[in-house]
């Protein structure tokens, strides 16, 4: 058995939510693990949420381009503009990856998870970091 990590060598403790329709996360601090921070921005206009829709947009290369609120905002831009032709929007995706029929799919999928988990915490790590300094 590998040696278990000291706590105290971790100074964040997250949590992803894939949800079926929406997703979300939250972490808390090593300094103050009952203080739970979440993400209230998730581009919904004036909506005030803690979770975005599940649904992912891939531009004509089938490339990821946007997650959640912004990619349904992208898509919604792009059909009045008329210029969607080739894009995908896949919403409520999450239960079909269960499917070993669709394996492409999952394996597809979790390229771009880790794709937007990485992104996420790249551009939230400066936030996390003022807050680890206070």
């Amino acid at each position: 058995m590998a040696d278990a990590v000291p706590t105290e060598a971790f100074v964040i403790s997250a949590a992803i939510d894939f949800g079926t329709a929406y997703s979300g996360y939250a972490f808390s601090l090593r300094t103050d693990p009952s203080k739970i921070y979440t993400n209230k921005g998730w581009n919904a206009d004036k909506l005030l949420t803690y979770k975005t829709p599940t649904c992912v947009l891939l531009n004509s290369r089938k490339q990821f381009d946007s997650f959640g609120y912004e990619a349904e905002n992208k898509y919604v831009d792009l059909a009045e503009d008329e210029t969607h032709e080739g894009w995908f929007l896949f919403r409520r995706f999450k239960m079909i990856l269960h499917n070993n029929e669709v394996f492409w799919l999952r394996s597809f999928f979790h390229v771009q998870v880790k794709h937007l988990v990485t992104n996420n915490l790249n551009s939230y790590s400066a936030n996390m970091f003022l807050l680890v300094q206070n």
